[in-house]
């Protein structure tokens, strides 16, 4: 179907809410041109499709804007008044997916008619949809919609670091946020990923909260997942194909720094394993074995030979790391000795977990 184009002209376009029209559509001006498209219930393709078996219980507000969406979308009209009619509908239902995509469509048409400049629309945009934001965190959509958005700019506007921290600072361990966060790195690799921007704020999450796993997943991405993912892209294969391949170029610098940097919050808190994954998680990417970190895992226990039921144990993932160590080195017995001061003082939750491990050292 031909695209409207309706309204688009001699409107000013607004930034505010557009809550301040007429309530119902059907006694507003504005709308006297369309004819509301109804929602029918029951089964498609029937004269009288009868009542469905489940009806949802719309509110009358909300099921008249959405036969109104329904009459603009059937003829692709791109206005701004179908643009405040998605704010009106997202408004009441923020969870409605067809509505964002509309209106994203809307916007591109809305600029390019009235000759707004990508950045000024996409800023104003953005006034309303943080608003939106707070309000639902947990909310899909408008991380899609910010991609979108975010997708048209060609430089990373200075306030969305603030603004992520701002979202953060409701709910530090927001899944959609984080993966936000790592497009958005990967989206504007200068400054996030070239200068010390993004591993200062992310500094100042896990000082705040050590135990804050989705930082420390995040920190690893910016320091070395990202590079990994580049050449996971370009030259196929997985991540382990890729540690184990020797093509990827290893910091030294950056290595010692962030394997300082895990000890340094193991020892705030030596049973948190965030820090724990963190630091392995460094190893394997530098290719050093676990087992140069003996001494420094010991020391959570006591020392070498030190009772693994004692009071002096600090951390129980120390004695995890151990049995892998001692495993490694073939040392078996000490091996099996972590294993069942984990099933039965230290973790016991997991016991079947570390028998199972335990279970294995038989069969070398």
């Amino acid at each position: 179907m031909a695209e409207k184009a309706s309204n688009l002209s001699g409107t000013k376009p607004k930034t505010k809410s557009a809550k301040s029209r007429e309530p119902f559509y059907a006694v507003s001006p504005q709308w006297k041109d369309v004819t509301p498209i109804p929602l029918i219930d029951g089964p498609p393709g029937q004269k009288d499709p009868g009542p469905a078996l489940a009806t949802i219980a719309y509110s009358p507000r909300y099921s008249e804007a959405m036969s109104y969406l329904r009459a603009v979308m059937a003829v692709n009209e791109f206005s701004r008044r179908a643009l405040e009619l998605t704010e009106d509908i997202i408004g009441m239902n923020p969870a409605h997916y067809t509505v964002w995509l509309y209106r994203a469509k809307i916007l591109k048409v809305v600029w390019e008619h009235e000759g707004t400049p990508i950045e000024g629309g996409v800023k104003v945009e953005f006034e309303w949809l943080d608003g939106i934001s707070e309000r639902t965190l947990k909310n899909y959509q408008i991380w899609h919609h910010r991609k979108l958005l975010m997708s048209m700019l060609s430089t990373l506007p200075p306030t969305e670091p603030e603004f992520l921290a701002h979202i953060l600072s409701f709910d530090s361990k927001n899944y959609h946020v984080w993966t936000y966060r790592q497009w958005l790195c990967r989206r504007f690799p200068n400054p996030l990923l070239t200068t010390d921007m993004e591993l200062e704020a992310i500094d100042m999450l896990i000082n705040e909260d050590v135990r804050n796993n989705s930082a420390w997943n995040h920190r690893y991405f910016v320091c070395f997942g990202a590079e990994e993912l580049r050449i996971i892209e370009s030259e196929g294969g997985n991540r382990k194909e890729i540690l184990g391949s020797g093509k990827l170029v290893v910091d030294e610098d950056v290595v010692e720094r962030e394997i300082n940097y895990a000890k340094d919050h193991i020892a705030w808190a030596p049973q948190n394993p965030s820090p724990w994954n963190y630091l392995r998680g460094v190893l394997k990417h530098a290719g050093i074995p676990t087992t140069d970190l003996q001494v420094y895992c010991e020391s959570f226990i006591g020392g070498r030979g030190a009772d693994l039921m004692g009071d002096q144990v600090r951390s129980s993932h120390a004695i995890d790391w151990l049995a892998d160590i001692y495993r490694q080195d073939g040392d078996l017995e000490r091996s099996k000795l972590c294993l069942e001061a984990l099933g039965k003082k230290w973790d016991p939750i997991r016991r079947k977990y570390w028998d199972y491990r335990a279970m294995q050292l038989a069969e070398l």
